[in-house]
């Protein structure tokens, strides 16, 4: 009868009746109660160390221990069968068989009675276990139940408030766009108005001043009527403005969970011109009520803004239209003679038709030229540009240019120093559409995680002039350590289709499978020449130096000594002093 005694899963020493007596967790785990002792149980909670599980004691002595791997001097042995399924022995044959001579079969019935006794008491002990296990699953999920439906309560009502809102929104912009429906007919009904007036003037009677009148009288009403429109007009432009730009967005104030969560470094770049067609509609209607809140916003309180609308008006003050000459003492002295043709002017009578239609179109023409350089109507660019006399220039600031984060993929950034000279940043654009896993892997290290892995505080340990430089090894900072984002140190990276090139950044590969995959860990390379590598069908590149890459040729330069075959140090300090994602 062979035995085969387990292991710690911890120590990994074989358990005994002194010091690492076998201890059975909650979770059926076992480890030995030297280290149960000595570092697991922290608390009144041991945390298993294969699955994660926590079972609450009070002490090593108070946690059960498994009779099945103690050795023979104590407990009960596990052995193998003959047909390798596990059977389970007694302390001795002996004993065994004294306690079946001492326990004799019922003459009546063949049982032994203080067996059966023996397992109903196994039994109901059991079953009382099991009770208290299925008692403490049932107040686990009630208090589950009891949070799940506070914050459902906390979220319906904010859910509430947020459709409130929408519907005050949505009325608002119904009343807009009934209002835009009633100016578009009223534009309509003047432009109309004002080409029946052009008719009106090729046929009028030049003796007939109470129709002229009339008509200038309604030419100034609508005038008057789209002097409104400056205003509109400007604001139009300037929505038109805000629309075609971008804003960043971020944290300046966090609560505590932010702030252990290092989101003031999360910034969100948007552009506020989307478009329904190809965003998502809460995207889209996201950048739109920014747009608005910027517009109002600027419109009401920029006092460049209110400066560039009284230009406009003074502009339009400028070449407002002059008053008729009134002659209707005359006219009506003309009317006094009989005979006399109205509408006709006698003084042209006697020119050639063509003569007279050429004189007209000159003047016309010269008169016409005068207008439009009175009259030209000026843009909201040209008025931000041309002062409105004798008012001083206004100048339109423009917009800042954005070097980064004009798409929607994630960007991660260094902040490199090297020895005591001024920091610098180094902005990367990730690629998760083509390597997912690696980009989450490098971002989780570039945010840091809760046990203190991440890139903030290694150093660039090894470079090649204008052509790479390694870091990543935030353990041993010499290319030796290392360690990925997940429970694994090192993980199984997918086949990416990016090509290395200039530029690129991609993780260090290690343990090359049959079929030419990688596993990789933290440490990443970045390129800062041009290659002359053979192109594989697939690298472990995820993305690219998008800032800052100038700098990092310079770093390239700095020589490298080699301490071990795979260990490497630079002879300047290269630190990441800060690192996170935009």
């Amino acid at each position: 009868m062979s035995e085969e005694v387990e292991n710690c899963k911890s120590c990994f020493e074989g358990f005994n009746n002194k010091e690492r007596i076998p201890k059975i967790l909650a979770c059926y785990h076992t480890y030995c109660a030297q280290c149960l002792g000595q570092f697991m149980l922290n608390n009144g909670i041991v945390t298993c160390l294969s699955c994660g599980k926590e079972t609450q004691a009070k002490s090593v002595n108070a946690i059960p221990d498994n009779p099945y791997y103690r050795v023979s001097n104590g407990g009960r042995n596990r052995a193998t069968s003959g047909t390798g399924e596990e059977v389970y022995y007694s302390d001795s044959d002996e004993e065994d068989n004294d306690s079946l001579s001492q326990s004799a079969p019922d003459p009546e019935n063949g049982v032994n009675n203080d067996h059966v006794e023996g397992v109903k008491t196994m039994v109901v002990n059991t079953q009382k276990a099991n009770v208290s296990k299925i008692r403490q699953l049932v107040d686990r999920n009630l208090s589950k139940i009891k949070s799940s439906l506070d914050l459902r309560a906390k979220r319906e009502k904010t859910v509430g408030e947020s459709i409130k809102a929408l519907d005050d929104f949505k009325t608002r912009l119904q009343e807009e766009q009934k209002a835009l429906v009633i100016e578009s007919k009223q534009l309509n009904s003047f432009q109309e108005k004002l080409n029946n007036i052009v008719n009106q003037l090729n046929t009028i009677n030049l003796m007939d001043y109470t129709a002229l009148k009339k008509m200038n009288e309604d030419c100034l009403f609508i005038s008057t009527k789209l002097n409104q429109e400056i205003e509109k007009v400007e604001n139009q432009e300037l929505e038109t403005g805000v629309r075609n730009s971008t804003v960043k967005i971020n944290f300046e104030r966090t609560d505590n969970l932010l702030n252990n969560l290092k989101a003031e470094n999360d910034t969100i770049y948007m552009k506020l011109g989307s478009s329904l067609e190809v965003d998502p509609s809460l995207v889209y209607l996201t950048t739109y009520m920014l747009g608005k809140i910027f517009t109002d916003k600027i419109a009401s309180h920029n006092a460049c803004y209110k400066e560039l609308v009284k230009n406009s008006y003074i502009e339009d003050g400028i070449i407002g239209p002059q008053p008729l000459d009134d002659p209707s003492e005359y006219i009506d002295y003309i009317k006094s003679f009989q005979g006399l043709t109205l509408g006709t002017d006698t003084s042209r009578s006697s020119s050639p038709p063509d003569k007279e239609e050429k004189e007209w179109k000159v003047v016309g023409k010269d008169k016409e030229k005068e207008k439009t350089m009175k009259r030209t109507p000026i843009s909201f660019s040209d008025m931000a540009k041309k002062p409105g006399n004798p008012q001083p220039i206004v100048k339109r600031i423009p917009f800042p240019e954005k070097t980064i984060a004009q798409t929607n993929r994630p960007h991660c950034y260094f902040k490199i120093q090297v020895d005591n000279e001024t920091p610098f940043r180094v902005v990367f654009e990730m690629r998760p559409d083509m390597a997912p896993k690696m980009v989450d892997n490098f971002i989780r290290l570039c945010k840091g995680l809760p046990d203190g892995r991440g890139y903030k505080g290694s150093k660039i340990f090894r470079a090649k002039a204008n052509d790479h430089i390694l870091g990543g090894d935030f353990e041993n900072d010499d290319g030796t350590g290392g360690h990925s984002a997940y429970e694994d140190k090192y993980f199984m990276a997918e086949q990416c289709p990016l090509k290395d090139h200039k530029g690129a950044i991609r993780m260090k590969g290690l343990e090359r499978t049959v079929d030419g995959r990688c596993r990789i860990g933290s440490q990443f390379m970045i390129w800062v020449g041009d290659l002359e590598y053979k192109e594989y069908r697939f690298t472990l590149v995820f993305g690219k130096v998008v800032e800052g890459f100038d700098q990092l040729q310079e770093v390239s330069r700095i020589k490298a000594v080699q301490k071990s075959p795979t260990s490497w140090v630079l002879r300047q300090t290269v630190n990441i002093i800060e690192s996170g994602v935009l």
